[in-house]
């Protein structure tokens, strides 16, 4: 994927070549590589675990690792390395549920971890990140951006017809691995802030997209409401 032109940064955009601006943004740069390729990793999991629609799943997860290496020439652009181990080290208890749901054949919970939180947190991060994006990065971010909407929608779409069967599975999963996808944010907040996000917007955005994602599924609005914001608000605690 090629960068094209785009529209001047907004007026709010922060200093691209600041100091602050350059450090915070290989922390963040550093959580999207690191995560894309760990997506990769996913995908490629689970095309072991849905044969059927192992094709499928190995192209997602080729997305992902395209994703990884066009946030890294972003980090080159701007003459950034990306803090691989701060993203390592954030992502390991995620990365530890996705593993131990796939060590116990708890395809549900692999589903849940990876095609509904992961990439929900993922749109919600690159829609907000968009508008004060570098001229660089910004066409970059709107294309991943679309793709993982897709990788949404792949496992609503898997998840749908057999929610009866897996709600409380579903539900078990997302009570486990929310507070962890949101409390990287912790750490993270004072980065965000700083390359022009508002942790709690993020928060905000995360909350509404992953709300009408468990609707998507079958899920009661008003359920599906309460549990994301209790977990929300427990991760943030």
């Amino acid at each position: 994927m090629s960068a094209t032109s785009c529209d001047s940064p907004s007026k709010n955009s922060p200093a691209y070549d600041g100091p602050a601006y350059r450090q915070a943004y290989g922390r963040i740069n550093g959580m999207v590589v690191v995560g894309e390729g760990l997506a990769d990793r996913h995908f490629r999991r689970l095309a072991d675990m849905l044969p059927h629609d192992r094709e499928e799943l190995l192209r997602l997860g080729a997305m992902e690792a395209r994703h990884a290496r066009d946030f890294v020439g972003c980090a080159r652009n701007l003459g950034v390395k990306a803090d691989a181990g701060l993203a390592q080290r954030l992502l390991s208890p995620l990365q530890q549920q996705f593993q131990q749901a796939e060590a116990q054949g708890d395809l549900v919970g692999c589903l849940v971890i990876q095609c509904l939180i992961i990439e929900c947190f993922a749109v919600a991060a690159y829609r907000l990140y968009l508008p004060v994006a570098d001229p660089y990065a910004a066409p970059i971010t709107a294309a991943v951006m679309a793709d993982e909407q897709e990788h949404l929608n792949y496992g609503e779409q898997w998840l749908r017809p057999r929610f009866a069967a897996v709600a409380d599975q579903v539900e078990a999963c997302a009570r486990r691995a929310v507070p962890v996808a949101l409390g990287m944010l912790q750490e993270l907040g004072s980065d965000l802030a700083t390359i022009g996000i508002d942790p709690t917007e993020l928060v905000a955005e995360f909350v509404v997209l992953f709300q009408e994602s468990l609707q998507a599924i079958g899920t009661d609005a008003g359920a599906a409401r309460q549990l994301v914001n209790r977990l929300a608000a427990r991760a943030l605690a």
